[in-house]
């Protein structure tokens, strides 16, 4: 039994998401995060993209895990599906690399992005997986409205600064500011080392005072070993980067939209950025006009509030039914708590509408566009949604009824500047940048960077202080693989 603090790197490197990070000691092992990155081999089963390839029913985990695109830790998985992969494959696939063999691996999720929680549905029963409370109510909703099948693991929901301990080692969970509820990193202590990962982060969000209360945590307790997101690191080393836009400017340029249009305003955002979501239900409130969703946002929104949301505790859009009305035609049996609205309402009186507007659903602007009042030009609004207003559907449908476009997203990652100021504010002996295209181009402020191998089992003690490896170099000394 190997009693040392290790880590295995199975994704995350050189891509933005899939972090797949095993962190082990004794007979214990967390994976931490159970997602699959962005733009790999294919695309996630329950995400909307315009490629239709996707993993064939039935042999998903075979095909993720031989893919490289899952971790090779059959134990992990639904039998049914486990069965199916045999060690001499998993050993070819990973160029006969060897990795630990822990009694018992739990998981933790750091929040409801495909990137970080695609493999919930494909977990075998009885596995904990730990998460934040307003990630676990947004993932119940997520359920409910059909994005993601349910998990026959064991969800184990924390409250912000929970800790768990596992005896030989323990994490603390810590909220940050995303865009998305619920998104945490975690400090791990164990009596040989202090680990601390950001998870995905942002300081230009609502919540900036958490990021400098983790800054506090780690100083506190001596974090000696960071691991941080570093999505927005530059293509060219040193290239200067435009600040993003505060949160508050995005919610001011939204009001804006609404006092000056006399028509339908479109708004298109994250179905997973809850608190966004509120605050345009509330401005579209203030300024006389109905939030309406199709009923899969409908009923992702009322069962994550049913769960309860602790960021939206006392926000009037999430104390209100009225505040919401669903668009009748998209309700194919759905019982939901909201008035009904017919497209027909909609074109009658536009300027009474705020439509939270589904990429699946642009056809509707045909006949928004065409029918009712078509004197005043209706607005569409892009807070940070995955299609873009450049998408070519959504570029000819602007074009063709001279509708207005705003685009005031921030996106809900760290520009490399805030990255290398929080590097430097804890100042730990070693920094791990992932979670990007361009690791290696972060200014880490002196700190020593590592840029880990995938697959590769560092012990924590090798790690700290250990450097930069240069392009080319081995990998530290293996640490052992059997606990």
């Amino acid at each position: 039994m190997n009693m040392s603090d290790r880590i295995t790197f199975f994704g995350g490197l050189e891509t933005t998401g899939g972090v797949q990070l095993l962190y082990g000691r004794g007979h214990t092992g967390v994976l931490f995060d159970c997602g699959i990155a962005h733009k790999d081999l294919i695309d996630v089963s329950s995400v909307f993209t315009f490629n239709p390839m996707r993993a064939t029913p039935g042999r998903e985990v075979r095909q993720y895990v031989l893919g490289r695109m899952a971790p090779p830790l059959p134990q992990l998985y639904a039998e049914e599906q486990a069965a199916a992969l045999r060690p001499d494959d998993l050993s070819k696939i990973w160029h006969g690399r060897e990795f630990p063999d822990y009694d018992r691996i739990s998981i933790f999720v750091g929040h409801m992005h495909q990137d970080h929680m695609a493999l919930l549905p494909y977990l075998r029963e009885g596995i904990q997986v730990y998460m934040h409370r307003d990630a676990y109510a947004l993932y119940r909703g997520m359920v409910a409205s059909g994005e993601y099948a349910d998990t026959l693991a064991t969800i184990v929901p924390l409250d912000d600064l929970a800790v768990v301990d596992f005896g030989a080692f323990r994490f603390q969970i810590v909220e940050m500011d995303h865009n998305t509820v619920g998104a945490s990193g975690y400090i791990i202590e164990s009596d040989e080392r202090t680990v601390a990962f950001t998870g995905d982060w942002r300081r230009h969000g609502r919540h900036p005072e958490r990021i400098d209360r983790f800054i506090r945590l780690c100083r506190e307790k001596k974090a000696e070993l960071l691991i941080t997101e570093a999505t927005k690191a530059p293509a060219e080393p040193g290239a200067n980067q435009k600040p993003p836009r505060p949160e508050a400017e995005v919610l001011a340029q939204f009001a804006g939209v609404l006092a000056e249009a006399q028509g339908m305003v479109y708004a298109q955002l994250l179905s997973r950025d809850l608190e966004r979501i509120a605050d345009f239900i509330q401005l579209a409130a203030s300024a006389g006009r109905q939030a309406v969703m199709d009923a899969r946002l409908a009923a992702l929104w009322h069962e994550a509030l049913a769960q309860g949301v602790c960021a939206l505790a006392g926000h009037p859009a999430a104390a209100s039914p009225e505040a919401v009305q669903v668009l009748d035609m998209t309700s194919a049996g759905r019982v939901l708590p909201y008035a009904s609205v017919t497209l027909e309402q909609l074109i009658e009186r536009k300027q009474d509408y705020v439509y939270f507007i589904a990429y699946p659903n642009i056809a509707h602007l045909i006949e928004l566009e065409s029918l009712g009042d078509t004197g005043v030009p209706s607005h569409y609004v892009h807070a940070d949604h995955p299609v873009n207003p450049g998408n070519s559907s959504i570029g000819k449908m602007i074009s063709t009824y001279g509708i207005v476009a705003h685009t005031i997203g921030n996106g809900g990652h760290a520009s490399a500047a805030d990255v290398s100021d929080l590097i430097e504010q804890i100042a730990p002996s070693t920094v791990i940048p992932l979670h990007s295209w361009h690791p290696k181009h972060l200014d880490t402020r002196a700190v020593p960077a590592y840029y880990p191998q995938r697959g590769e089992t560092a012990a924590v003690a090798d790690l700290i202080g250990a450097g930069v490896r240069r392009c080319g170099e081995d990998a530290l000394p293996s640490s052992g693989a059997k606990a």
